[in-house]
C-alpha cells in the first residue's frame, strides 16, 4: 500500500492552569491576540486574528521542526517571492474553520540523490535537508468550547502527524493560563461501524522490551542489556471476524511468552483486512480492546495521486467534520461569560 492517502482524526483540549480560569477557546484566542479585556469583538474578528497568528508561526524562513521524531512542517501564505505559489491556508470564521495544505517532511538523514537516468549524476541530501510532500489538514475550533478537531491528512509510508500535533499542542497555550493542550485520537462512529461490516482480522502483532536475564536467566551474561520480543498471531484457513475478535484478543492476551503475559506487551497491534477494497491496515489495540483503524480514503473517494485529490480530501474532511461535532460536543459544553 505505497503512498496510500489516509486520514487521522484527533481531539485537541485545553489545558487551563487553574480552574479560575475560563476554559474556552474564546478566552484563550482573546488573550493570544492581546483583547483579552475587550468583551465587544465580533467572532469572527477573533477567528480571523487567530488565522493572522498562527499564519505568522508557520510561514517563516526556518521551518517548524520535531527534534524527537525528526519530522518538519511549513506552510507558504504571505511575502511569498515565487508568484506561481499560491497561498495554501484558508479560514472559515464563519464556521470557526482553517484549513489547507501544509509542506512537510523527514529530515536528520544522510543520503544521496541519483538521477535514475543516469547513475552518474549524484548529489547530496544533508542532515539539514527534508524531504517534503505536502498535506492536507483541517481545524475546527469552536470558541465556546474547550475542545478543536484536528484532521490530518498523511501517507501510508509518511506521516506528519507527530510534528503538526506538537505545533498545535502548543499553539494552544498561553503563558500563566493555558499549559499545552492534549491531543487524542478519535475514530469517528462511521469509520467503526464501516469496520464491523465484514472486515476480518488477518494478524495480531505483540512487541515488548525485555531484559536480557529475564529472557536468558541470570547465569547468562549478555552485552546486550535487553531484547525486543515480537509475537506475531495468525489464522491458518481464515481471518478472524469481528463478531470473534474481542473474544480471541482477551484469550490471546493471557498467553505468556518468557513469563511475560501478551497484555503487558508495549505494542500491541492488528491487521485488518477491509472486506470492501481488500486493503490491509494496521490498527491499535487499546486496554478495552477497542479498535482504532485507518482512515483509508481510496475507500471513500477517487485517488488519482495528483493534486485533484486534495479537493477531494478537503470535501471529505468537511462532511466528517459534521458527523464528529455531533459525537464531540455536547449542548451548553461551555457556559459564556
Amino acid at each position: 500500500m505505497p503512498h496510500e492517502p489516509k486520514l487521522t482524526a484527533y481531539v485537541l483540549q485545553l489545558k487551563p492552569k487553574t480552574d479560575q480560569i475560563e476554559n474556552s477557546n474564546r478566552n484563550l484566542f482573546k488573550n493570544k491576540i492581546n483583547e483579552a479585556e475587550n468583551n465587544d469583538l465580533e467572532d469572527s474578528y477573533i477567528f480571523t486574528e487567530i488565522f493572522r497568528l498562527l499564519v505568522n508561526n508557520l510561514d517563516t524562513n526556518e521551518m517548524y521542526v520535531d527534534s524527537q521524531s525528526k519530522k518538519c512542517m511549513t506552510a507558504y501564505q504571505h511575502n511569498i517571492e515565487s508568484e506561481n505559489v499560491d497561498p495554501n491556508l484558508f479560514v472559515h470564521s464563519e464556521s470557526f474553520i482553517i484549513e489547507g495544505k501544509i509542506e512537510g517532511g523527514a529530515y536528520g538523514k544522510k543520503r544521496n540523490k541519483t538521477e535514475t537516468s543516469n547513475r552518474s549524476n549524484k548529489s547530496e541530501v544533508s542532515e539539514n535537508d527534508a524531504i517534503t510532500d505536502n498535506f492536507y489538514f483541517l481545524l475546527h475550533s469552536p470558541l465556546n468550547s474547550n475542545k478543536s478537531i484536528l484532521l490530518i491528512q498523511s501517507y501510508s509510508d509518511d506521516s506528519i502527524d507527530s510534528v503538526v500535533k506538537k505545533f498545535f499542542n502548543s499553539f494552544f497555550s498561553y503563558p500563566l493560563l493555558f499549559s499545552k493542550a492534549t491531543s487524542n485520537k478519535f475514530v469517528p462512529r462511521r469509520i467503526i461501524n464501516d469496520f464491523r461490516d465484514g472486515a476480518t482480522i488477518s494478524s495480531f502483532t505483540y512487541t515488548t522490551h525485555v531484559p536480557s536475564t529475564t529472557l536468558l536467566g541470570s547465569t547468562v551474561r549478555m552485552n546486550n542489556e535487553s531484547f525486543k520480543i515480537t509475537f506475531k498471531i495468525e489464522p491458518i484457513e481464515e481471518n478472524i471476524s469481528y463478531d470473534e475478535f474481542g473474544l480471541a484478543v482477551r484469550t490471546m492476551d493471557n498467553v505468556n511468552i518468557s513469563n511475560i503475559p501478551l497484555r503487558e506487551f508495549n505494542n500491541r497491534r492488528g491487521n485488518l483486512a477491509d472486506s470492501s477494497t481488500g486493503k490491509t491496515t494496521p490498527f491499535e489495540l487499546n486496554s478495552s480492546f477497542d479498535i482504532k483503524p485507518l482512515i483509508i480514503l481510496s475507500k471513500y473517494i477517487m485517488i488519482e495521486h495528483n493534486e485533484s485529490d486534495f479537493e477531494r480530501i478537503r470535501d471529505f474532511c468537511l462532511d466528517i467534520l459534521e458527523e464528529m461535532k455531533q459525537e464531540i460536543y455536547p449542548r451548553n459544553a461551555v457556559r459564556e461569560r
